[in-house]
């Protein structure tokens, strides 16, 4: 039951664990001897057993104190209190129901398992096996003292018996599997470390070689669109994506806990933007590109990204020379659309070496919660619909740029 635990959690959970159990068990006895006992006075009014239904809820009432804090005073309270109610019960019906001829039927039995499932007090073996064990002793003492002051004979209790045996034999199990438990622990903690240094080699493997994909692309394509030398911007932007390519650290994250820039003109939206018209394309910008700045800094770089790369397949693909950005906020969520009126295409006859859509737009945006939409037909245009949660409402653990790349 402990296996996966910290080890130094383990013995109080399971130990919590089994309390509670034992208390929901308790409980259910004590409510089951409730109605036996208000069925009894129903089904005989003229005689007085009611006062031995209220004896039972201060029982009840210190079951549920016990079980919001385990503590041995509260623990010894509820068995010397239960023995003592358990006698004035036992003694209400041994005289009031003529069918009650001993003291092991079957009502008090009820109340003797409620004394008995205590619960442990502590991790240790000793506070599981003592309290039940104790409880046991007193509930037969107690209703065995009310038999023979109503001259009716004592019987000892089986499945009272049975109870605290069955929990002594779990309280024991689980001392004597503890050890095995604890040398399991440090291998499960390897395992789970491994696991996690392996999620994050892969996260940021996929986010190089996104990065290298988009950047590689976009230059090649670049130069291809251009004739005769090429213009200074265009030029600058090469040679700035050739040293981040040399010096880029691929280990490093994308920053999450911040804000993005505050203004579409220093959003990485608005570098796309820029870049794809260096690519020879008239792209306009419509609706609300102030509202990037609600985007964390994680999520502007994805959705620049991931801009960059359908403008550039628009170039590449769409056969025309213009494209549209809309961008718009709604319900928590900031929107962006790149729209075109090109060939368009069927996106499940794309073929398996294409990686663009699927890696570098899809993949990205789905890792930091968005959605991805595409409405495209051949010789219909084409338009992609980028969904991203608003910084207040995004999830900020989330590593960019996962995903197959080419």
């Amino acid at each position: 039951m402990s296996l996966g635990l910290p080890g130094h959690l383990a013995p109080r959970a399971v130990s919590a664990g089994l309390a509670r159990a034992s208390h929901v068990i308790a409980g259910v006895c004590l409510l089951a001897a409730f109605a036996a006992t208000l069925s009894q006075q129903v089904a005989a009014p003229s005689r007085v057993i009611w006062p031995a239904a209220l004896v039972l809820l201060p029982i009840l009432a210190l079951l549920v104190a016990v079980d919001r804090n385990r503590s041995l005073l509260r623990v010894c309270a509820y068995l010397v209190v239960g023995a003592a109610l358990s006698y004035l019960y036992a003694s209400i019906l041994l005289v009031q129901v003529p069918i009650i001829t001993t003291s092991g039927s079957w009502v008090f039995t009820l109340l003797k398992v409620s004394l008995v499932m205590v619960g442990a007090v502590g991790a240790r073996t000793a506070g599981a096996v003592v309290p039940p064990a104790a409880g046991w002793v007193l509930a037969e003492a107690s209703i065995g003292l009310a038999a023979l002051g109503t001259g009716k004979p004592v019987v000892l209790d089986v499945t009272a018996g049975l109870a605290v045996a069955l929990v002594v034999i779990a309280a024991v199990g689980m001392a004597m599997t503890r050890p095995r438990a604890r040398s399991v622990q440090p291998a499960l903690h390897r395992a789970a470390r491994d696991e996690h240094l392996a999620a994050l080699r892969s996260a940021a493997e996929a986010r190089a070689a996104a990065l290298l994909h988009d950047t590689v692309l976009s230059d090649l394509a670049a130069i291809a669109a251009s004739e005769g030398p090429l213009r200074p911007a265009l030029a600058d932007q090469l040679r700035r994506d050739l040293e981040m390519i040399i010096g880029q650290d691929w280990s490093e994250s994308v920053p999450h806990g911040a804000v993005g820039s505050g203004e579409w003109a220093g959003s990485s939206i608005a570098r796309s933007v820029e870049e794809g018209r260096a690519l020879g394309l008239d792209v306009t910008v419509s609706g609300d590109p102030a509202s990037v700045s609600t985007l964390s800094a994680a999520a502007d770089e994805t959705v620049g990204l991931a801009v960059r790369q359908l403008l550039v397949n628009v170039h590449r693909h769409a056969g025309v020379d213009s494209a549209e950005v809309v961008v718009y906020p709604g319900a928590g969520m900031v929107s962006v659309m790149v729209i075109d009126a090109g060939r368009g295409f069927d996106e499940r006859e794309t073929g398996r070496d294409r990686f663009g859509l699927r890696t570098s737009v899809r993949s990205r945006v789905e890792s930091i919660g968005g959605r991805v939409q595409v409405w495209s037909a051949p010789g219909r245009g084409t338009s992609v619909l980028l969904q991203v949660p608003q910084a207040s409402a995004a999830r900020q653990d989330l590593v960019v740029g996962t995903g197959d790349a080419a």
